[in-house]
């Protein structure tokens, strides 16, 4: 089946007639998706992308697979807009620029843009003239350095695990990203060195966080959209599914520790625009 035949048919049609979700998500994506040992993917996003699987069985009356694919900030958006793909969930920020070749999701998750530094270079990022900053290339990050921090000059990487070598090396004088992403790269990472986010208490950007979804497919995007507004059901009382798939995560015991601030569970909880 061809890409415009997918989209044409509908990817919930498609779904009901071959029992297969073809998701895409992040190799090296930290807390959010990597690889595992055994060539599969486990993470956040990860187990966001089998909660459709369920609910996807519960509409549909019938078994269905997911199935993983790795993808890149480079790749990301056409493999979905061509159809290869149905969904990608991970570390994308939904902008006006790539909504022009596919559509996004309700956002699933909010952080901000920081520097990663070593604690000695700390004090030069407020006087930016000669500093380097490692980055991602394909996303956002690019963007709101040039925006923000005009002055740095941007060195990019095909994926974090690039940047955060490039730090280490001492190529670059700090590497920027979403604040959960660094901090899961200098957890992974065994450093010699302290590091600090950058700027202490602020953000360079708020950035959401959404999955891409083939472009004019609203029953596809309609069912994604009600499985996350499903899970942050009780979000403002602490008593949400959302809540417990984000603590295996990024609870005391997960990989990472980064609780929910009382600003992002009004942000989440306000995400749906539905009146039940």
């Amino acid at each position: 089946m061809t890409g415009g035949d997918a989209m044409a048919d509908g990817v919930l049609e498609r779904i009901a007639d071959d029992g297969v979700i073809r998701a895409g998500t992040r190799a090296s994506g930290g807390v959010f998706s990597h690889e595992t040992a055994g060539g599969g993917f486990e993470g956040f996003s990860v187990d966001l992308l089998k909660e459709i699987r369920r609910g996807a069985e519960r509409r549909l009356k019938r078994d269905v697979e997911l199935r993983l694919f790795p993808v890149t900030p480079s790749d990301r958006l056409n493999r979905v807009a061509d159809g290869e793909l149905d969904i990608v969930c991970g570390l994308t920020t939904p902008t006006w620029e790539r909504e022009r070749m596919i559509d996004f999701s309700l956002p699933f998750f909010r952080d901000g843009t920081r520097i990663m530094a070593y604690r000695e270079h700390a004090s030069r990022i407020a006087d930016v003239n000669g500093l380097e900053i490692g980055v991602v290339e394909g996303t956002t990050t690019v963007s709101v350095i040039a925006k923000h921090l005009p002055l740095v000059k941007v060195r990019t990487y095909a994926n974090i695990g690039e940047a955060m070598n490039a730090l280490v090396k001492g190529d670059v004088h700090g590497i920027s990203n979403i604040g959960t992403v660094l901090l899961s790269e200098a957890e992974r990472v065994e450093l010699d060195k302290s590091v600090v986010l950058l700027p202490r208490t602020s953000v360079l950007a708020t950035e959401p966080l959404a999955c891409i979804l083939p472009q004019n497919d609203s029953p596809w995007r309609d069912f994604v959209n009600s499985i996350f507004v499903d899970l942050l059901v009780g979000i403002e009382s602490h008593a949400s599914r959302y809540e417990e798939i984000h603590d295996r995560w990024f609870g005391r015991d997960g990989l990472l520790h980064f609780p929910i601030d009382r600003e992002t569970r009004n942000y989440l909880a306000n995400v749906s625009i539905w009146v039940q």
